[in-house]
């Protein structure tokens, strides 16, 4: 059994989930809807990124509700065409050929050293909480803390500061599936039980809300909800508010503008509670990891 669930107190029969919303304050379409995104669905965390443009508007509200389950979603990627960020470091090697950071997870593997991964990991965590962030937890953007250059710093980050990161129990084919290379998949592995050992949180599983496809609806989610094993999931999802720049950033915008939708919706809730789904936040880890 999940020993972080023993400490919460569940048994091993027990399904439990963190539903999380990913990518707040990379536009504003993403922070517009705070006040409203933990009301009344079934969300009980965010994550923040850092070098975005509206990472301030973000920040500032989470430092004026500190009760809100937000944490920073490490950020060594920019997938979009048009709409770009850096790093806020400037390290020589996070940096594609137009000055920005990378679009691909892979892009970020073949480059970027681990100095210079280190270096932005810990800025990104400073700028939180020079804005007056109190992080419950730190997450991956498109999977890049999970490579050579990132991990090592991601995780000594979570132990130092006792904070917990995301970690997933998954097998190297699973790993290869969700689109890391051989190499990566193994080293990911290879360090499964050592973050265990150290007493840091692995997710049993993660599920999430389809990008790809907008179609996904209400019924479908609930029935994600249903499925779940028991164990420690982790739920993603990419809420955001329709809006002419969220479209003019997204092609998948359909999916975000759902996501906020269906997450947020009271109908849901209700359902998950009537599984017996035990819903969690990051903050719950949180202070299982500070005694």
């Amino acid at each position: 059994m999940n020993h972080i669930l023993q400490k919460l107190g569940y048994g091993p029969r027990d399904r439990v989930v963190i539903v999380h919303a990913d990518d707040i304050g990379m536009c504003q379409s993403t922070t517009g809807i705070l006040p409203t995104l933990f009301e009344d669905g079934v969300l009980t965390s965010g994550s923040v990124m850092a070098p975005c443009a509206w990472f301030p508007a973000a920040a500032q509200w989470a430092a004026a509700h500190p009760q809100a389950d937000l944490g920073v979603h490490l950020t060594l990627t920019c997938e979009w065409n048009v709409y770009r960020w850096a790093s806020l470091t400037g390290g020589a090697t996070l940096h594609d050929d137009e000055g920005y950071q990378y679009r691909s997870m892979h892009a970020v593997f073949a480059a970027v050293s681990a100095a210079d991964a280190t270096a932005e990991i810990e800025a990104q965590y400073a700028r939180a909480l020079r804005h007056g962030m109190q992080p419950t937890h730190f997450d991956s953007h498109m999977g890049t803390m999970f490579g050579a250059a990132a991990l090592g710093s991601y995780l000594a980050l979570s132990q130092r500061t006792q904070t917990p990161a995301y970690m997933v129990r998954l097998d190297a084919a699973r790993l290869q599936a969700n689109g890391f290379d051989a190499a990566t998949a193994a080293f990911q592995v290879n360090q499964l039980a050592s973050v265990e050992a150290a007493g840091l949180p692995v997710f049993d599983q993660m599920r999430w809300l389809e990008l790809g496809n907008p179609e996904q609806n209400l019924a479908d989610v609930q029935e994600l909800f249903a499925v779940l094993p028991a164990g420690l999931t982790y739920m993603i999802c990419h809420p955001a508010a329709d809006s002419p720049e969220l479209r003019a950033i997204a092609p998948d915008w359909r999916s975000r503008v759902r996501d906020y939708a269906v997450m947020t919706d009271p109908a849901l809730r209700a359902a998950v509670v009537a599984q017996g789904i035990h819903l969690i936040g990051w903050r719950d880890i949180q202070q299982v990891l500070r005694g």
